[in-house]
């Protein structure tokens, strides 16, 4: 099995937890946005990061592939089973993958972060704009949903989890974490994600590229 991105990418990050959580084993292929190889389009058309390549079949997209994985390769399950339930976690994946996507990765990270390796100028009106207008009610939103104890769907870290903590990631790398006095329940919700081994483990493997 072979995952093609980089791991500072917010939706790479995402499918190689569900990987390590579910015991497989997998390669990276080191793929950087905007430079993509030749041909990388006859496995991910729209050219996007992640993409995986399982025996014959080849898909595009964090969520899809996720998905793909857990019907595969139920043994460890990181959706829930019920259907209500489930529905609720693909909502809280897709918020994550548009949402705080938008907000973090394009606002922020990609501004304090990816820009300066890349040689170029942060923007950091844009970042301040962003903080102001886009941040508040993305975090009142998430505030209003965690749970006081345990995670999202339950005493389990599931998908939906994965996707929010793995972009929160990138917001604390780009000097951003919300303000426990302001937003205590998320605040809280998100150390207990962050703290979680399996995303412990990505954050110390960011480490060995940012320090």
């Amino acid at each position: 099995m072979k995952v093609y991105g980089a791991i500072l990418s917010p939706m790479v990050r995402k499918v190689i937890v569900a990987l390590e959580m579910k015991g497989l084993d997998f390669e990276l292929d080191l793929v950087i946005p905007f430079n993509t190889p030749e041909g990388f389009e006859k496995i991910s058309p729209l050219k996007k990061i992640p993409a995986l390549q399982d025996g014959e079949v080849t898909l595009a997209d964090s969520s899809i592939i996720c998905e793909y994985l857990e019907d595969r390769y139920p043994e460890i399950a990181l959706y829930p089973t019920d259907p209500a339930h489930k529905a609720k976690a693909r909502w809280y994946e897709e918020y994550a993958d548009t949402v705080l996507m938008k907000v973090i990765a394009e606002g922020l990270f990609f501004e304090r972060v990816v820009k300066p390796m890349m040689g170029m100028e942060t923007d950091e009106d844009k970042v301040q704009q962003n903080l102001k207008d886009n941040m508040p009610r993305t975090l009142a939103y998430l505030e209003s949903v965690v749970p006081e104890q345990g995670f999202l769907l339950g005493e389990s870290l599931m998908m939906a989890d994965i996707g929010i903590g793995s972009c929160f990631i990138n917001a604390g790398y780009a000097g951003f974490e919300p303000d426990p006095s302001e937003y205590p329940a998320f605040a809280a919700y998100l150390h207990r994600v962050k703290a979680h081994p399996a995303l412990q483990k990505r954050i110390k493997e960011d480490a060995k590229l940012l320090n």
